[in-house]
């Protein structure tokens, strides 16, 4: 059992404000590790900073006035912000939660409370408001898992390349493991 987060996300403080929310996706990828931050699917997987979305935490349709605060937005996968959309549990920003239905900023600590990873790397709810997050961003998709397992693969070959120095089997093993690395990302792109 693991936090889904390989390094949990935190947001800059110290972030100009800009007019249009999207001048902002490079910071956000940054503060994300590159990451959607309600699964943690590496952005490598679809097409990197370009293939993912910024999502309002506060729905943008429900609370305009959060359109450029940089923090009410989460660098995301474009499955979990199209699965959210605009689902909010309340008519105020500040309220996102409402009894076992709503959502957690995926920077706050709490998140890690409520959904979990298991050994071979699905997403697993621990309590009633895990449940419903789960449920409302579909984080039951095998997507989620395989992508943590190529994660897994990617830090086996950059462990191996570390220890491979001069010993030909191990570089010869960390060359065949580039290629299938290789093999894997060009077929999800």
């Amino acid at each position: 059992m693991s936090n889904i987060h390989r390094d949990k996300p935190a947001r800059a403080a110290n972030i100009a404000k800009k007019t249009n929310y999207r001048d902002y996706k490079s910071a956000l990828r940054s503060d994300f590790n590159s990451r959607c931050g309600y699964c943690d699917d590496d952005d490598l997987f679809l097409g990197g900073k370009r293939g993912y979305h910024i999502d309002h935490f506060a729905p943008q349709s429900k609370f305009g006035e959060l359109e450029t605060e940089y923090s009410n937005l989460i660098y995301s996968c474009p499955f979990c912000n199209i699965s959210k959309s605009n689902d909010w549990p309340s008519n105020d920003a500040s309220e996102n939660i409402v009894g076992n239905e709503g959502y957690i900023d995926p920077c706050d600590a709490e998140y890690d409370n409520h959904l979990y990873r298991n050994e071979s790397g699905k997403i697993i709810p621990s309590t009633e408001l895990g449940n419903y997050i789960h449920t409302k961003l579909k984080l039951n998709l095998m997507r989620h898992e395989m992508i943590w397992k190529y994660g897994q693969i990617r830090e086996l070959i950059e462990k191996l390349e570390e220890v491979a120095d001069n010993d030909e089997t191990l570089l010869k093993l960390h060359q065949e493991m580039s290629q299938l690395q290789n093999l894997i990302i060009e077929e999800e792109s």
